[in-house]
């Protein structure tokens, strides 16, 4: 792979690293990561997007090959070069708002369609419980009560009106949050909720950073809306369900998500409470937690 590289990229590299199918090296101090592409329909959207993001200088750049093509093909799988920066890559809200803050040039990235989206991954994994369900009797035990809260966000969505909530830079997962591969365009409260819910399953106590950001960002009553959807969805649940699935983690790993159930109802109500005050939103079984 060292002479691949080199050849395709003009690169001198003396030592690289492989970690599962990425490779890794470093030239005069600067790191580079040749990863595998999985979802290359949209890399030239995503290339372009990366050379106007290079003005800020807080984003990974995408590289050309000799070629001047983002992809390169290896032995059959798709590659791409990605020179990394020099950053705290730490996350914290202030940084996740400052890249929501960017103003973007294209919406050709756009994966707003969240009721779509969810609908059909829905109908997939209810499709695959009912073929390997057996297999796995701590998801199968668990499966219905997250579905139920997909649905009901998927519910909600459908009638919240999409006036006053506008597209901004954000990312498929909260982590990696320079990487250009990571970068979509969505409404400004994904990111914020995916960060909330990551911090509260890494056991981090969120409820004062919670309550500023619902009083101090001057979201719209639409968007507090959308941002409940969100923090209802229970991303953190499939996530872990589709390693369990594809033999990544052991099934035991569930337990995580599932031992806290209680206390994340009460991080929804609490966050539910403060919607209905400006809002229609009536969720009985939310209001009955103790």
């Amino acid at each position: 792979m060292k002479n691949l590289i080199n050849y395709y990229y003009n690169l001198n590299i003396i030592n690289i690293h492989q970690r599962e199918r990425n490779y890794y090296f470093k030239i005069n101090e600067e790191l580079y990561s040749f990863v595998e592409c999985n979802e290359c329909d949209k890399i030239e959207e995503i290339f372009q997007l990366s050379k106007y993001l290079e003005q800020f200088k807080i984003f990974e750049q995408l590289l050309l090959n000799v070629n001047n093509q983002v992809v390169t093909d290896v032995n059959g799988k798709k590659y791409i070069l990605i020179k990394n920066i020099k950053i705290d890559n730490n996350i914290n809200i202030n940084k996740i708002i400052e890249i929501n803050n960017i103003r973007i040039p294209s919406t050709k990235l756009k994966m707003s369609d969240w009721e779509e989206l969810w609908s059909k991954k829905m109908d997939y994994f209810e499709y695959q419980i009912s073929q390997i369900g057996k297999k796995y009797p701590l998801i199968r035990e668990s499966f219905n009560y997250y579905l139920g809260l997909a649905e009901l966000a998927i519910s909600i969505i459908n009638n919240i009106p999409k006036k006053d909530l506008y597209l901004c830079l954000s990312h498929r997962r909260i982590e990696d949050i320079y990487n250009p591969l990571n970068l979509i365009v969505d409404y400004r409260v994904r990111d914020v909720s995916e960060y909330f819910k990551k911090n509260f399953f890494e056991n981090k106590d969120i409820v004062e950073e919670l309550n500023l950001f619902l009083f101090n960002n001057n979201l719209s009553v639409n968007e507090k809306q959308l941002f409940f959807v969100r923090m209802l969805f229970p991303t953190y649940y499939f996530d872990i369900y589709e390693k369990i699935i594809t033999d990544k983690i052991s099934e035991e790993e569930i337990k995580k998500i599932t031992i806290k159930v209680d206390e994340y109802e009460k991080i929804l109500k609490k966050i539910y409470l403060h919607l209905k005050i400006n809002s229609n939103l009536q969720i009985f079984w939310l209001e009955n937690i103790n």
